[in-house]
């Protein structure tokens, strides 16, 4: 016990499953006595010395009797240390003669030393007892109370015992640095305040608001004495958020647990019913920790340690099995005495795989794992050096190269529900508190096949889940290629829209200044926003392609311009002929008929040449050219026998669009895509992580701006036109913005560059159609760069001077 201390006894009373305080500091020392003789069975006898905190009955319970045994076989006086109140209460109540015989005036058998010595002690005064230093301090419970700062090694525990409020344990903790940890009463639940401070005890409320009074923050809080009806009560409470980390890497001390005083390591060794039950205890939380934990990495080395920490084992090596069943892979390598880390959240294992079968097709059953995955037998080896039959020169030259000794072997295949084996588990040198190597029991193979049969559910269940979610991807990502493939000019807007947003959304998870800095999305919500941005167009797939990719006003499912350049041919056909007629009948001066003519023809060629021009959408039509337009319309012309007009209705309707290249009609049917992708997506069952997907994807053409009604401008489905914009929805609706004024695959529009494009979504922020705080986002942190010298021409980059 050179640099440790072992609770003997924690709680604040005795039970079947706890134990009365008691601390064994060396060999021979104790403080208080509530659990000597149990608690240290035939060696209880060696105890020599006995610091007493104060006199309650569950603090001094077992001196009377471990004279009472061992008063025959002691050759020296039973030393009890404590103040002198503490004595004399010890002395008048119990070694009175009446409850019990005054052993400080009865001389041993062997010896002429009385069997009991009473030593009275002083406050903050310095006690070395076989090279322990002990220092009583004042502590708050009751008639001549105290505490004890132990040291060993210029390093020292605090152990306060059962105490209320007080300012004087936190008082020497502030002014003793080699202090780095403190055991100290919580027996109560803070529900229990009154009784708490009626009893000079404390709860965990009491303990938080009495820890303000330490100004260290390199201190662990250890908490004992909690009286067994109320433990699972307090450690319900320590587990809540608002105690969470007051202990500040310190728990609840056992009954068993050896704390050592340099490092804080603990490690606990309970009786069997107690071991059965935190066996039990350990199983459970592990199943539940593998059960909730969805990164595969993580779960990987979360069973490795949780099959090391149920078989105290040293080391362990995590296998799993390949798709072909033919190799196992490395997935975790641990050995703690040589803090060795590999695999799992680690780094990476470069080993090469353990194959199962011989180039020549037998099994590989020299190799211990390969033996446990191709049989799946639990294979238990005592000391692998001794071991016949397996070919353990790799771990031999390990050993050789790092001073390791391999010696106890525990290798447990991993079987799923279906009686499958998936991987194996390997445990290494099964080891005790002294540091001795042990061979694995019975009782480890029962346990850590049992978390085995967990592990490879859970693997299977990851595995399971990982690869719906990527078939749920790959379907999303080629449906949208689907998509793109109806249209050559938007074939990569919807990729380019996903790259979009998740860039914005990531860089709103990164930043910590601006208004977005308490923003913070979890995985699943960054890919909730990056699977809405995949499917924010599948509604395009019900969209004619004539319209999708209409590239001039007159397009439809051809161009119908040169229908019109057709008539217009015809048209000056005619006139010719009329011009030749007009000659032969000599009618008319054959000058001014050739002058006419020629204008009519150059006339006719001009307002062809205008109608081809305005064939091509631009950003805004002036009133002077649709009027024109309409003159031009009604000139007569025969075709076939039937007199119609140069340019008709509808083609007048289409060459009139004043925007772009898609009237009212063709636009309603372009924007019906957003409420056809709601409709498709809110049919289809994605799970809780993923609810808004259709939400987010079906906002995309929504806008900030909210008319007097209450309804949001823009164009969505009636069930979420009037919900307002989540963040997720603002992002989507920029990005998609952003991509279609910088695209330059779009054949109705010439490209913008980058400052126009900015300058574009400024304008549409003063119209509230987008976001402002986004946009502003956007633009400050240039969060375009990236982007826009992978997707844009070089004659579109510009210097950007848009300020929001």
């Amino acid at each position: 016990m050179k640099d440790s201390i072992k609770i003997l006894g924690a709680f604040g009373s005795k039970t079947n499953d706890t134990a009365m305080t008691c601390i064994q500091i060396d060999d021979n020392i104790v403080i208080d006595a509530g659990n000597i003789l149990h608690g240290l069975k035939d060696d209880a006898k060696n105890i020599n010395h006995i610091f007493l905190t104060h006199s309650h009955m569950d603090h001094i319970a077992d001196i009377p009797f471990l004279i009472d045994i061992y008063f025959d076989e002691r050759t020296s006086s039973l030393n009890i240390y404590g103040t002198q109140d503490t004595l004399n209460n010890l002395q008048s109540n119990i070694l009175n003669w009446e409850i019990w015989p005054d052993f400080t005036q009865i001389q041993l058998s062997h010896s002429k030393d009385m069997a009991i010595k009473l030593i009275p002690i002083d406050l903050n005064t310095n006690i070395i007892v076989d090279n322990v230093n002990l220092k009583a301090i004042k502590t708050n419970h009751t008639a001549g109370s105290c505490g004890y700062v132990v040291e060993k090694n210029n390093e020292a525990i605090f152990f306060t015992a059962d105490t209320c409020s007080s300012y004087k344990i936190w008082e020497e903790v502030n002014n003793n640095p080699k202090i780095n940890s403190v055991i100290i009463d919580v027996s109560f639940p803070s529900s229990y305040r009154q009784l708490a401070l009626d009893s000079k005890h404390l709860t965990l409320e009491l303990l938080k608001e009495d820890l303000k009074n330490l100004k260290r923050n390199n201190v662990e809080i250890y908490i004992n004495h909690l009286k067994p009806s109320f433990i699972d009560i307090i450690k319900q409470e320590l587990a809540s958020s608002e105690y969470k980390n007051v202990l500040n890497g310190g728990r609840i001390i056992h009954d068993g647990d050896i704390i050592n005083i340099k490092t804080l390591d603990i490690k606990s060794f309970l009786s069997q019913n107690e071991l059965n039950k935190q066996h039990i205890d350990q199983l459970v939380e592990i199943g539940q920790s593998l059960t909730s934990e969805r990164d595969f990495d993580t779960l990987m080395e979360k069973i490795l340690l949780g099959a090391k920490q149920l078989s105290h084992a040293d080391g362990g090596t995590l296998y799993i099995l390949d798709e072909e069943q033919r190799n196992l892979s490395f997935k975790v390598v641990q050995t703690d005495s040589l803090n060795i880390r590999m695999g799992g959240t680690s780094s990476k294992i470069t080993w090469p795989n353990l194959k199962l079968y011989h180039p020549n097709g037998h099994k590989n059953k020299k190799q211990v794992a390969a033996l446990c995955a191709l049989e799946g037998k639990l294979i238990n080896i005592p000391d692998v050096y001794e071991a016949d039959g397996f070919n353990f020169e790799g771990t031999k030259k390990f050993d050789e190269g790092t001073g390791y000794r391999t010696k106890s072997m525990l290798v447990v295949p991993m079987k799923n529900h279906d009686n499958e084996i998936i991987g194996v588990l390997q445990l290494l040198n099964k080891t005790n508190d002294t540091g001795e190597i042990n061979t694995f029991s019975k009782d480890d193979e029962k346990l850590i096949l049992s978390m085995a049969s967990q592990a490879a559910v859970s693997i299977t269940n990851t595995r399971l889940i990982e690869d719906l979610e990527t078939l749920l991807l790959d379907f999303i990502k080629s449906t949208a290629d689907a998509i793109s493939e109806k249209s050559k000019y938007t074939g990569g807007h919807i990729n380019r829209v996903a790259e979009l947003s998740t860039l914005i959304a990531t860089k709103i998870n990164e930043d910590k200044t601006s208004i977005f800095k308490n923003v913070n999305f979890s995985n699943e919500e960054l890919k909730q926003i990056d699977i809405a941005a995949w499917m924010h167009d599948i509604g395009k797939i019900t969209t004619p392609e004539y319209v999708v990719d209409k590239s001039t006003k007159l397009e439809t499912i051809y161009d119908r311009i040169n229908e019109v350049n057709a008539k217009f041919e015809i048209a000056k056909r005619d006139r010719e002929i009329q011009y030749l007629k007009d000659q032969l009948k000599n009618t008319k001066d054959l000058k001014q008929l050739k002058i006419d003519f020629e204008n009519d023809m150059k006339k006719f060629d001009n307002d062809m040449k205008f109608i081809q021009a305005s064939n091509f959408g631009s950003e805004f039509m002036p009133r002077a050219d649709l009027d024109r337009i309409k003159s031009i319309a009604p000139t007569p012309l025969i075709i076939n026998g039937e007199n119609t007009t140069l340019i008709n209705k509808n083609e007048v309707y289409n060459l009139c669009i004043q925007k772009g290249t898609l009237t009212i009609e063709e636009r309603t049917i372009i924007n019906n895509h957003v409420i056809v992708s709601y409709n498709m997506l809110k049919n289809l069952s994605f799970p809780k992580k993923l609810k808004r997907v259709p939400i987010i994807a079906g906002s995309h053409h929504k806008t900030i701006y909210t008319n007097e009604k209450g309804r949001h401008g823009g164009y969505a489905s009636e069930e979420i036109i009037n919900e307002p914009m989540s963040i997720e929805d603002r992002i989507l609706a920029v990005a998609d913005v952003f991509e279609a004024v910088t695209a330059s695959d779009r054949p109705y529009k010439k490209p913008n560059s980058l400052n126009q494009s900015l300058s574009i979504m400024s304008f549409m922020v003063k119209d509230k159609e987008l976001d402002k705080n986004i946009v502003k986002f956007f633009i400050d942190n240039k969060i375009y760069e990236d982007y826009v010298e992978e997707n844009l021409l070089a004659s579109q980059i510009d210097e950007v001077t848009v300020k929001i």
